[in-house]
């Protein structure tokens, strides 16, 4: 009986549980319309960006029935107590189709431009962590679990039970080619470098079939077979064709050189085994003949290599106005956003628009000092939009640098400046004379050194290449950990913390809300921000006349958390930078009043947010006063500053003569270039006189209110 009794339970509850779970069966058919989570690319740095040019990451929704599915009410959520943190509208999924949704808040660019078409969830994704797809009653009808993942790589799944698998993202154009680091790369006979007369170069690929380029095209896809010596050249004779491509601007209008530009032959070569899998690359830059040598000698040298289409097509180029700017000009121009800032390929920032390059660095007597493989994308403000753009230059991984030692206490990353709009096609010194000024005062500026920059085999221009201004900058110069750094540049926090921006707002509200010419307010502000510093950085501005100051090119800096080295004390401290616009520049000649005349943004020290609450202190223009005259007579002095000049114009009149002839004005001259020079020149031998006199009368005005 007890057998019997026994089986029979055992039955009851199998034929129960079966019962129930082919009840949650037909419930989830019921719940279900038949769509899941297809794909998930929770790092998508360079896949596919929306409409503004943004590379969010993305989820998939397919619909694997036979009938339109509408998603109206339906929800997604990174969190399962609280489903509803993205609601759907009423979009449909096609049979068979699929619907992308970007993972991340709605993209905003200057003045609000964003696609009102797109759908974004408002939250990212992030490795380990749930992601839920809901119905409209709140029950969960798909859910999965985000591994951690590659950058551009997506989790791909062919229903709902399917936990996924990391594949290439169904977004990507193409496929990358099979690169395994156990294929040897090529190797060739002679290095890069300056050679007077033509020769053969060798290339050896240890019994693999060897593809190269010599025009900087990419060898894996345009590659020709070697067999023969490649004969290696001067090419400057040869047709521009880097030069040739955009549109490059939607502001300016294209320029074509009159003349062929000088050219070096760039050899790209790869090795390709008898699997079909290649190796990486190797590159040779090749400088032939005594022309292309004297346009170098005496100054840097640098070569950048990178893909044509990463460059130049207008869908992915970072150089032109490109695709962004065709999807985007109708709405920036229905907004009234500036042509110079508005959405195109260069105006966009972030991982997608970074893009590899090798980088071969020459000292100023053809010596090749580095070559190796960064990161490139287009710096800048308005100077995105110009024919002759700037670039940044980074590591590819964290922990490694550019140039690693070429300046001792430097950070990572440097930068390529052209004089930016100001001073590009003027003498290209400004900004770093500046900087050679200021480097023993109490501010932080950018060391610089003068270089002919070639772009894939091309001459792109005379250039700056300076010291990036950022954390890692920062940790190198004052020894304060780069993690450690709250870096605010133009009122926007270089983090992204928001405690950050936090911090910055909270001195903005100290000074909006104090009247510093109490001692004990006056006391307080001096705890909060290195006031020797910010003396010093208001003496330089001024004494330049910056008319780009106050507005634009602010930054500043404070250890985010106190700590025990000496700058780890959490005041803020300023960086000179970008300076182009200064020394003579537009109407600011050397008799301006730069206290209290307007520049072009409309701001002077003396109606701007700082000086002009702390002019109100007399202890503070007491100081300032003592620091000023001190500076005329030591840094600012025309006897210190002359030699410098003299020495920069030397070394810049050829290069700028063939970068102006390059960009501007095929016919331009060194005496032309010198008179520009003379400009500068006249600024600082005047200035002091008349600086000296408004400063006096200012600071007595304050002491008579």
């Amino acid at each position: 009986m007890e057998k019997h009794s026994l089986f029979a339970v055992t039955t009851l509850i199998a034929t129960t549980l079966l019962a129930v779970a082919v009840f949650a069966i037909s419930m989830a058919g019921d719940d279900n319309p038949g769509i899941f989570i297809s794909e998930v690319c929770p790092h998508n740095d360079d896949v596919i960006y929306d409409s503004v040019g943004f590379y969010h990451d993305y989820i998939k929704i397919y619909n694997e029935s036979s009938s339109v599915v509408s998603l109206d009410g339906y929800a997604l959520s990174d969190d399962k107590t609280k489903l509803d943190k993205y609601v759907f509208p009423d979009v449909d999924v096609e049979p068979e189709g699929s619907i992308l949704i970007w993972a991340d808040t709605r993209p905003l660019f200057e003045h609000r431009l964003t696609d009102e078409d797109a759908l974004y969830t408002g939250f990212g994704l992030r490795d380990h962590e749930y992601l839920y797809l809901s119905n409209p009653d709140g029950a969960i009808i798909d859910s999965l679990r985000l591994p951690a993942m590659k950058p551009s790589r997506s989790l791909l799944r062919a229903g709902v039970n399917d936990k996924g698998e990391e594949g290439t993202p169904s977004e990507m154009e193409t496929q990358p080619p099979a690169v395994s680091e156990f294929v040897s790369p090529p190797t060739f006979s002679i290095a890069s470098g300056f050679y007077a007369a033509p020769f053969f170069l060798d290339v050896a690929g240890e019994g693999n079939t060897v593809y190269y380029t010599v025009d900087g095209s990419d060898p894996y896809t345009m590659g020709t077979e070697y067999s023969d010596p490649i004969p290696v050249i001067d090419r400057s004779v040869l047709p521009d064709y880097y030069s040739t491509l955009g549109p490059v601007s939607a502001v300016a209008e294209q320029y074509y050189p009159s003349n062929p530009v000088s050219k070096c032959t760039v050899i790209r070569a790869v090795s390709k085994d008898s699997d079909g899998t290649f190796s990486n690359e190797t590159i040779g830059v090749y400088f032939v003949g005594e022309d292309i040598k004297n346009a170098c000698e005496g100054v840097y040298t640098v070569s950048i290599v990178s893909d044509t289409d990463g460059l130049f097509s207008s869908k992915n180029g970072i150089y032109v106005a490109g695709h962004i700017w065709e999807m985007n000009n109708e709405k920036a121009e229905d907004k009234g956003i500036d042509k110079h800032i508005a959405p195109a390929n260069y105006n966009m920032r972030g991982k997608g628009w970074k893009r590899n390059a090798r980088l071969t660095l020459f000292d100023p007597s053809g010596v090749c000092l580095y070559d190796e493989n960064d990161r490139i994308s287009v710096r800048g403000g308005f100077a995105r939009s110009f024919l002759q753009k700037n670039f940044a230059l980074s590591p590819r991984r964290t922990g490694e640098r550019v140039f690693d030692g070429f300046m001792s206490d430097t950070g990572d990353s440097y930068v390529l400046r052209a004089g930016s709009y100001d001073d590009a096609f003027q003498t290209n010194i400004r900004d770093p004379l500046n900087s050679k000024i200021a480097i023993n005062m109490n501010v932080a500026a950018q060391r610089s050194v003068c270089c002919q920059v070639f772009l894939n085999g091309e001459y792109w221009g005379c250039y700056n290449l300076q010291e990036k201004p950022d954390e890692s900058f920062i940790q190198a110069k004052y020894k304060v950990p780069a993690d450690n750094v709250n870096l605010i540049k133009n009122f926007i926090s270089e983090s992204g913390i928001s405690g950050d921006l936090g911090q910055y707002k909270q001195l903005l509200d100290f000074i909006h809300l104090n009247d510093l010419k109490d001692p004990d307010r006056y006391a307080r502000f001096c705890e909060m921000v290195d006031i020797d510093n910010f003396i010093d950085y208001y003496c330089a501005e001024i004494y330049f006349a910056n008319d780009d100051a106050y507005v634009g090119n602010v930054a500043l800096w404070r250890s985010r958390n106190k700590g025990y080295t000496p700058y780890e004390d959490g005041k803020w401290r300023f960086i000179l930078f970008d300076t182009d616009c200064t020394d003579g520049y537009y109407a600011n000649v050397a008799s301006s009043d730069s206290f209290t005349e307007e520049n072009w943004n409309g701001t002077t020290p003396l109606n701007e947010t700082f000086f002009s609450n702390l002019v109100k202190n007399a202890e503070f223009r007491d100081k300032f006063t003592a620091r000023f005259t001190q500076l005329l007579q030591s840094d600012f002095s025309y006897e210190r500053i002359e030699p410098i000049l003299d020495e920069m114009e030397q070394t810049y009149l050829r290069p700028m003569v063939m970068s102006i002839r390059r960009y501007n004005d095929p016919q331009f001259t060194g005496d032309q270039y010198r008179g520009r020079v003379n400009v500068v020149r006249d600024f600082f031998r005047d200035r002091n006189g008349y600086i000296y006199k408004y400063m006096m009368q200012h600071m007595s005005e304050q002491d008579n209110d």
